[in-house]
């Protein structure tokens, strides 16, 4: 009889054998990051494609083309009751009426009263459909109310609110109040929170020429007009 062939000795400790290294929290970490930057990067082509697509004068809002389809400028406004100074920072957006159609924009708003108090603004606006290109002349409405960053939703108090409603001429906005600063502050500058019924509605309308700016050189402009 042959003998017996010896069985093989496998040890499980072997390097051929063992399990995996498995890779530390810090690779994990790495990769959870790279696969977030690779999606937020697609969303981000996704939506200006969209947007592309749905509303190309974003992009060359006051009449150059900008790869970020928003627009941002401020003016400085004379009333009777002090000087203002309006920050305005918007671009297009789906939400809006589906009665009539426009073409919608959202964004955010700063104003600097008299007082040098600066108050923060939730702004909406329109401008009218199937807009060309180019919006140089184009009429333009916006709209803002007092909404604070940090406890906004928590607020229903929404005064001040204003109006600024004109046209593009390319680079600005030529506007005016449509006398909404008359009916939102006091002659002494400050806020009117009353309900008094013979408030007066009508009064002074103040123009303002809003220029493409920076927050920055709003806040600059805003340090110079407090009282």
């Amino acid at each position: 009889m042959s003998p017996r062939p010896n069985p093989v000795n496998v040890n499980p400790a072997s390097p051929a054998s063992g399990p995996r290294r498995r890779r530390g929290c810090l690779g994990c970490l790495a990769q959870l990051l790279w696969q977030a930057a690779i999606a937020l990067a697609l969303g981000v082509v996704l939506i200006l494609a969209i947007t592309a697509i749905f509303a190309p004068w974003s992009f060359y809002l006051g009449g150059q083309f900008h790869i970020i389809p928003y627009w941002q400028g401020w003016g400085k406004m004379h009333a009777k009751s002090g000087d203002y100074v309006v920050f305005v920072e918007f671009g297009p957006t789906s939400r809006g009426s589906h009665v009539i159609a426009h073409s919608n924009l959202k964004g955010i708003g700063y104003l600097c009263t008299p007082r040098g108090e600066e108050l923060r603004m939730s702004l909406g606006g329109s401008m009218r459909p199937y807009l060309p290109v180019s919006t140089d002349g184009e009429p333009i409405d916006l709209y803002m109310n007092y909404w604070p960053a940090l406890y906004g939703q928590f607020i229903t108090d929404r005064r001040p609110g204003i109006e600024l409603r004109g046209h593009w001429k390319n680079p600005n906005l030529v506007m005016d109040d449509t006398g909404s600063i008359f009916r939102a502050f006091l002659p002494d500058g400050s806020v009117y929170r009353g309900h008094d019924t013979n408030h007066p509605y009508n009064g002074e309308v103040v123009p303002v020429t809003l220029a493409k700016g920076s927050y920055s050189e709003f806040k600059a402009a805003c340090a110079d007009v407090k009282k």
